[in-house]
């Protein structure tokens, strides 16, 4: 196929970071003023949320893991939500198919990321507390006070590999948000010779490579008692942004992902056809060849194993 024949998606995937209060969650939250947001949050925070007009919050199903370093349910009731594609994740626990929460009377909320249709957002919230969360989760039979090894971080990069690999594969729209942190480049006598602020999850390698992963990587900050946003990979040196499309959130009156996260409705006028998920592609054709993600899968469960 030729690329002028290839038609261009109608998804798109966005990472937002940027200090505490400076704007991500309530950037990405405005959007549910014309699509239906499936809020996964993983920071016991829905107070920036509450705050929107009542109309918005309908349209926000809103999924609560609640995640802490003694119980870091977050990393595999992720791990196999974006595996399976779909299913159920209980109210109580936060546990994917919960099998304590069966009966009747239990609350489940239920998602299938193979129906989304371009009026379907995903939203991670945060990535930077799943990395917390899967080193948790790999050193949870240890004492508060050990300190992760070499075979934990390395454990922990599988990890995270995965994850990005899933978060990159995936047929619809998703942003993933994070906080930030610094990165600093040393010489050979450990003078600092630049910094640059670059989105928080897992191990700082991974940091510095995670925004391959998205279409748009979007920072955002507090300046002259305003909130901004900034996309284009010229916007700033102190940062780490860009944009597959040239997308210049900085040149709107006020920061807005809409342009991005356009709903595409067919010449009828209906909605468009739903957009299959990666994992319903696999159902239909044979087995693909090993990749970096099962890879990094298999190697995993084979650590999980020796620790048993």
């Amino acid at each position: 196929m030729k690329l002028s024949e290839v038609k261009s998606a109608t998804y798109t995937r966005a990472l937002i970071f940027g200090l505490p209060g400076s704007g991500k969650s309530t950037l990405a939250a405005r959007l549910a003023k014309d699509h239906k947001l499936w809020w996964f949050s993983l920071d016991n925070d829905s107070d920036v949320l509450k705050k929107l007009p009542l109309e918005y919050q309908d349209n926000i199903e809103f999924i609560d893991l609640p995640d802490t370093a003694s119980y870091p349910v977050a990393s595999q009731t992720l791990l196999q939500a974006f595996k399976a594609g779909k299913g159920k994740i209980c109210e109580h626990h936060g546990i994917f198919n919960c099998k304590l929460c069966v009966k009747p009377d239990s609350r489940n909320t239920s998602f299938d990321f193979t129906s989304f249709t371009s009026k379907d957002i995903a939203v991670i919230d945060t990535g930077s507390q799943l990395g917390r969360s899967i080193l948790a989760h790999l050193t949870k039979d240890e004492s508060v006070d050990y300190k992760p090894e070499r075979d934990d971080w390395g454990a922990l990069r599988k990890y995270t590999e995965y994850f990005a690999s899933q978060f990159q594969g995936f047929r619809g729209n998703l942003i993933v948000i994070c906080h930030a942190i610094e990165h600093v480049t040393t010489n050979s006598k450990g003078e600092v010779i630049s910094s640059k602020l670059i989105p928080d999850f897992g191990s700082k390698g991974m940091a510095m490579t995670f925004g391959k992963t998205f279409s748009h990587v979007i920072f955002t900050e507090v300046k002259n008692k305003k909130h901004r946003a900034y996309s284009s990979s010229t916007a700033m040196n102190e940062s780490l942004t860009k944009s597959r499309t040239d997308f210049r959130i900085e040149d709107l009156p006020e920061p807005d992902l809409s342009p991005i996260f356009q709903i595409v409705e067919l010449s009828s006028g209906a909605e468009q056809a739903p957009v299959v998920a990666t994992t319903a592609a696999v159902q239909q054709t044979p087995a693909p060849a090993p990749t970096p993600a099962t890879t990094s899968l298999s190697y995993l469960q084979t650590l999980q194993q020796q620790k048993k």
